[in-house]
């Protein structure tokens, strides 16, 4: 199973990636410029990944016992992101996921500059 930190190990190596504690369960976020891509769940059993809203509804069509899209408990239901059980996933396809979410919440003009320093 994918623990906490192979999570943190791949989200600290994209640029400009900052781990905070969420200010009530206490588990590890994650950041770029100041914008939360990734949170672990209650037992670090579960992740949310900040990715795009159609992306995180058509993977909890394939598979709701693996992926849920989630969104906020309160009056606004705002969409959060897709949350996934760790230990039913390749550890590919969660490290592909930390960077799926980094790319959606960081600036264009950092993933450009990231992409372009990337070895081929």
């Amino acid at each position: 199973m994918t623990t906490t930190d192979d999570i943190r190990r791949w989200a600290t190596a994209l640029p400009e990636v900052e781990e905070v504690g969420h200010f009530r369960f206490h588990v590890p976020v994650f950041k770029v410029r100041g914008r939360t891509f990734l949170g672990m769940g209650r037992d670090e059993t579960t992740a949310v990944f900040c990715v795009a809203e159609q992306q995180a509804v058509d993977a909890a069509q394939t598979d709701p016992s693996v992926y849920e899209a989630v969104r906020r408990p309160d009056a606004r239901k705002s969409f959060l992101g897709l949350q996934v059980e760790l230990g039913r996933v390749p550890a590919e396809r969660v490290r592909s996921l930390v960077e799926e979410a980094w790319r959606q919440q960081a600036p264009k003009r950092l993933v450009t500059e990231h992409d372009r320093h990337r070895p081929a």
